[in-house]
């Protein structure tokens, strides 16, 4: 799930901060009440800003390109719905099946414990090689790199971080089998991968709040450049100019107020 809290923190004063520490901000924000999106629909998010871009690249994006850049959290949609409980993540239900912690607060994405979080990933993968080798490509090639962070990052414990080990190596073979079935080269699929990010990291900026002008990892531009959001006006601008035009997007979310404790 991701949380845009309705009465969300005051931006920082300053200049551009990096797009990923903006969102985590709103994601670690205690709120009187928030927006949940979930996450199968920040991903179709995804996929229409895909859809959308006006890049000057050779060749252009693909609909399997943009149909795995859609499904790429597909995994998660039995969690953020509340069918399927949370075995790792401590958590408990709200009566619309909302996952909370101890105090209320509806989990975060970045709360969800390797071996729930694994469960999703590899259900993602897999919806999207439903779609084309290239979309299971993408795909995979981002989670392999969201684990190796955290692994290099030290996030997980020792058994947790085992967890990660066993999905890299399962997605490494994953990915060598899949590669003799695509006709695109490694480095076409390495910017498809980036590009995947990049959307991915713009649909959690918009889905989340935040409102601090911020700048992106991913060199996706025609020249390579660093991309920039900034806010006039109560527009989101890019630079360098990433659509052909002004383009509104629109996504689902659900309100969700904290239950008021009893003094």
């Amino acid at each position: 799930m991701i949380l845009r809290p309705l009465d969300p923190p005051k931006p920082r004063n300053g200049g551009v901060i990096a797009a990923w520490d903006a969102v985590a901000r709103t994601q670690q924000s205690a709120a009187t009440r928030y927006a949940l999106i979930r996450q199968p629909d920040h991903a179709r998010l995804s996929g229409e800003l895909a859809r959308h871009l006006a890049l000057p690249v050779s060749p252009a994006i693909s609909d399997e390109i943009v149909q795995g850049i859609s499904l790429h959290d597909e995994g998660w949609a039995p969690f953020d719905s509340g069918c399927e409980k949370l075995h790792a993540t401590g958590a408990q239900y709200s009566g619309a099946g909302v996952a909370m912690n101890a105090e209320g607060k509806p989990l975060s994405f970045q709360d969800i414990k390797p071996e729930d979080f694994l469960r999703a990933w590899r259900e993602s993968i897999a919806a999207a090689e439903q779609v084309a080798p290239i979309a299971a490509l993408i795909v995979s090639g981002h989670f392999r790199r969201l684990g190796k962070t955290g692994v290099e990052a030290r996030r997980y414990s020792s058994a947790e971080t085992e967890l990660v080990r066993e999905f890299l190596r399962e997605e490494e073979a994953r990915r060598e089998r899949l590669c003799r079935l695509e006709r695109r080269a490694p480095a076409e699929i390495e910017y498809w991968t980036d590009m995947l990010q990049f959307c991915d990291l713009l649909s959690l900026y918009l889905c989340c709040g935040a409102m601090e002008n911020v700048e992106f990892p991913q060199r996706v531009a025609s020249e390579g450049e660093t991309i920039r959001l900034r806010r006039e006006s109560g527009t989101i601008l890019l630079c360098p100019a990433l659509m052909a035009g002004e383009t509104e997007f629109t996504t689902r979310a659900q309100v969700f107020p904290l239950e008021m404790r009893s003094r």
